[in-house]
């Protein structure tokens, strides 16, 4: 089958490659009522800076996470824990063949990685002290779930850095197999105890000391399930129980309101109407696909425009999978309208109960949902336009549902004129054209 291309619109090559500027021209701030001497951020891996499906700073990526663009307009000090080298390891375009190629991180799990590849830096391994207090909480894989163990199926939904925690964990499924290391090699720069004796998430929140905090939490208790397709995958992927998300987003918001914080909380936005979701259409493929309706179900029929083709059917696509009713596209690569639905109307409960956690501890809310739909008809900034096309709509990285450096710096100012709003504050919004996009070969 001739390859699917769907990577496309790379004409605009230099719009999106600028160089990331990290020196601001002086203005006159004011705090207002609110006190950032010491700024926390909470949340996943939105907050920590990934991108390209990894964390990875060569030009300075997670440097410029959202927080610590916040952090660098209230001119306050931000601690995070960077990455060196090629990091967890990354998308990246590369020339191939005369064309521009999209080629994914290494993946351990397949033997079907592209020679050009980009495996997680050796550092990586170290790659930061859990003794260093840090202002960026954020931890890729961090669900609310598995912000405490306390609570809703206290002793059977442990932590998400827990679950096999020990010796006796399998390397495979933990982070080098070792006592005390979390699962997730996201999460090492915190301090989570030892086994028998672990320390939660929210126990290194209560640590902080925050005297203002921003909090996105909730993305993946929704993004997890949905790009695998509706698959819970082992469990690592299930949708949280909604009285258990309430309970423990109740549980962040109590640590803050008892060390006498201020700050703000973000609703999670409709992780499908990003690119990942939204790039592979019938109507680009021109032709009809067969999909399996339902992970447990021997349904089988031709997708609608109702269905979502997730990002990751490219390559099964170009091997021909898909085109015939015995051959169908297998279902973690397709969110079926039964399961868009589901996610819909989980979306919908989660960002109720943020809005009415954040309400009865007193907290403003940013409308992160309502902010990142305008993206989806386009916004203007400095008479740059930015949408959700895959590459070419400027604001998504090349994983397709983490910002790029642009994307982010939008989502820093939508934080800090929620932030002006509620404490009178004048936090001078930053140039969204001063950082980089996608980064070309």
């Amino acid at each position: 089958m001739k390859k699917l291309n769907i990577y496309l619109f790379i004409g605009v090559t230099f719009l999106f490659s600028s160089c990331s500027k990290t020196e601001f021209e002086e203005y006159e701030k004011t705090d207002g009522t609110a006190n950032f001497s010491n700024y926390i951020s909470v949340g996943n891996s939105f907050t920590q800076g990934l991108q390209d499906g990894g964390l990875h700073n060569e030009f300075g990526q997670q440097d410029n996470s959202y927080p610590a663009i916040i952090a660098k307009q209230m001119g306050t000090s931000f601690l995070q824990p960077l990455v060196s080298g090629d990091g967890s390891g990354y998308f990246h375009l590369q020339y191939v063949n005369g064309e521009i190629e999209v080629i994914k991180a290494f993946d351990i799990d397949i033997t079907t990685n592209h020679p050009l590849a980009i495996n997680y830096d050796p550092s990586f391994e170290n790659w930061v002290s859990n003794t260093v207090k840090y202002n960026n909480l954020g931890v890729g894989g961090m669900n609310v779930r598995n912000v405490t163990s306390v609570g809703v199926n206290q002793g059977t939904d442990k932590p998400l850095f827990h679950v096999l925690f020990g010796s006796s964990a399998p390397g495979v499924l933990a982070w080098n197999g070792v006592t005390g290391e979390p699962i997730s090699p996201f999460g090492r720069f915190l301090e989570w105890g030892s086994f028998g004796s672990e320390v939660e998430y929210i126990d290194n929140v209560i640590a902080s000391d925050a005297t203002f905090f921003t909090n996105w939490l909730g993305i993946n208790d929704l993004m997890s399930w949905t790009k695998e397709g509706g698959d819970d995958v082992g469990g690592s992927a299930v949708l949280t129980d909604i009285n258990e998300f309430r309970t423990k987003y109740d549980t962040v918001l109590d640590a803050f309101q008892t060390m006498g914080a201020q700050g703000v909380c973000a609703t999670v936005h409709d992780i499908m109407e990003t690119p990942y979701f939204t790039t592979i259409t019938l109507d680009v493929l021109g032709k009809d696909i067969w999909i399996k309706e339902g992970a447990d179900t021997t349904v089988i029929r031709k997708a609608t425009d109702e269905d979502l083709i997730l990002l990751t059917a490219k390559d099964v696509l170009g091997d021909g999978i898909g085109l015939i009713q015995s051959d169908p596209l297998p279902h973690t690569v397709v969110l079926d309208k039964d399961e868009v639905l589901i996610a819909k109307n989980y979306l919908n409960s989660i960002n109720s109960e943020i809005r009415n956690s954040a309400a009865a501890h007193g907290y403003a809310i940013v409308d992160m949902h309502a902010f990142m739909h305008k993206l989806t008809s386009g916004l203007n900034f400095d008479g740059v336009a930015y949408n959700t096309e895959y590459i070419a709509g400027g604001a998504y990285s090349l994983d397709g549902l983490h910002p790029n450096g642009r994307g982010y710096a939008m989502i820093a100012n939508e934080f800090i004129r929620t932030i002006n709003a509620n404490f009178e504050s004048s936090l001078q919004s930053v140039s969204i054209g001063s950082y980089r996009g996608i980064t070309f070969p």
